[in-house]
């Protein structure tokens, strides 16, 4: 569902908006998802860890998540108003800037709602948490950008109102129905938790985003706004392929802060793993060759740019697919920082590669660089994974028929079920 609803909006603003709309649409966009990467200090995993460790009192935790919603979201503001403010490539709409600005807390709040929900191990609430922005947000920009015409600053009105909407169910959902006691009062050792394994968790999540969204942003600075609407038509065609393991890396970060057979839950990732990385190959191979022919046909011929950058940039996108799920097991483990070593050299990398390819080949060359910084990142990634829970690279790999009895249990939400005896 959320994979169509990203579909369809990308449909209606590439559409409606021309590339260089689309383009400008995408480098407003890509401040707020970069800074809050960062400013939410990780504290959606955090909340997950110490929720799932059941070793404080939940409503001292919910409490301190209030305070820490406060502090980041007014931190995200300075930030991205400060971004934007002294913008030199381009001018913004000042109401199109207040409108993300507002979105900001209420964005914060689903966030760190969804970590209550998969502390829990609620993933009904979970998903419901995670879908329900985009699907508000296809159905307003069906409104505000194709019926009433209000481009790119229709788009945002569209984005506003759904987190907006949403953040009323959340609250329903988070303090109506678990009917939490809620205090202001300053719990200084669980802030403290949470914080230190948050900023973690943070700077691992900005290094992150930094190697998804930095050529966006290198891009806008050395190309023109075509090329970022290209650009980020193609990423968000072959980023679709990691929503085939969203709901299992969920439930992995979720199940891992939960159970203490660390054996059964390497073996189950193992499997999570390969499984993920064959419906991958499938998915891309199928996107490479229908791309040529979808792109025209549903997003319109000034779009056809991007194809190549589709095909070009699928190898790393199915790379980076396995590295989620094993990075959700060692996050639930408590040891995201182990994501940090792994791609700082691929954002250095990143960077490198991107200020000499993109003003030569722009979209086109950012796409190069991000197969290569992907590579490099999930590569070493790999190794530390299978250094850290002591797994052999080939039993990581190795391919069994008892992988796809994992399949059947989608049925049951992924329950991991601890051997005993």
């Amino acid at each position: 569902m959320v994979t169509f609803c990203n579909l369809a909006i990308g449909v209606i603003l590439t559409r409606l908006l021309g590339a260089a709309g689309f383009g400008l649409y995408s480098a407003i966009i890509v401040v707020p998802v970069m800074v809050i990467g960062f400013t939410q200090l990780g504290i959606r995993r955090s909340a997950i860890y110490h929720i799932g460790n059941k070793l404080l009192p939940e409503d001292h935790i919910i409490s301190a998540l209030f305070l820490l919603l406060l502090w980041t979201s007014m931190l995200s503001i300075i930030i991205c108003g400060f971004v934007y403010f002294f913008s030199d490539s381009q001018s913004f709409d000042p109401l199109i800037v207040v409108l993300v600005l507002v979105t900001i807390p209420l964005l914060l709040t689903n966030v760190f709602a969804g970590g209550i929900f998969l502390g829990k191990e609620d993933i009904k609430k979970a998903s419901i948490i995670n879908a329900g922005p985009t699907i508000i947000t296809l159905l307003l920009t069906i409104l505000f950008v194709w019926g009433l015409k209000m481009s790119v600053l229709g788009a945002f009105v569209a984005l506003a109102l759904a987190n907006f909407i949403m953040f009323f169910i959340t609250y329903r959902m988070v303090i109506v129905q678990f009917r939490y006691n809620i205090t202001w009062k300053y719990h200084e050792g669980i802030m403290k938790s949470m914080i230190k394994l948050g900023l973690v968790n943070a700077v691992a999540i900005f290094i992150m985003q930094l190697n998804y969204r930095f050529d966006i942003l290198m891009l806008k600075k050395l190309s023109t706004l075509e090329e970022v609407g290209f650009y980020s038509l193609a990423m968000q065609i072959a980023e679709q392929m990691w929503h085939i393991p969203f709901a299992i890396e969920s439930i992995v970060l979720s199940r891992s802060a939960n159970t203490t057979d660390d054996k059964f839950v390497h073996r189950t990732v193992a499997s999570i793993f390969r499984v993920s990385l064959l419906i991958g190959l499938v998915a891309g191979i199928l996107i490479f060759f229908i791309a040529p022919y979808l792109v025209p046909l549903v997003f319109g011929d000034e779009f056809v740019k991007s194809v190549a950058m589709i095909q070009i940039v699928l190898p790393g996108i199915l790379i980076l697919l396995g590295f989620r799920i094993l990075n959700s097991r060692l996050t639930g483990m408590g040891k995201p920082q182990l994501a940090i070593y792994a791609f700082m050299p691929a954002l250095f990398i990143n960077f490198i590669l991107n200020l000499f390819l993109i003003p030569r080949y722009g979209g086109i060359g950012a796409a190069w660089s991000t197969n290569v910084s992907y590579a490099v990142g999930s590569i070493i990634f790999l190794f530390i994974y299978s250094r850290m829970v002591r797994m052999p690279l080939n039993e990581i790999f190795r391919l069994r028929a008892s992988d796809f009895h994992f399949l059947r249990d989608i049925k049951n939400r992924f329950k991991f079920r601890p051997k005993t005896g």
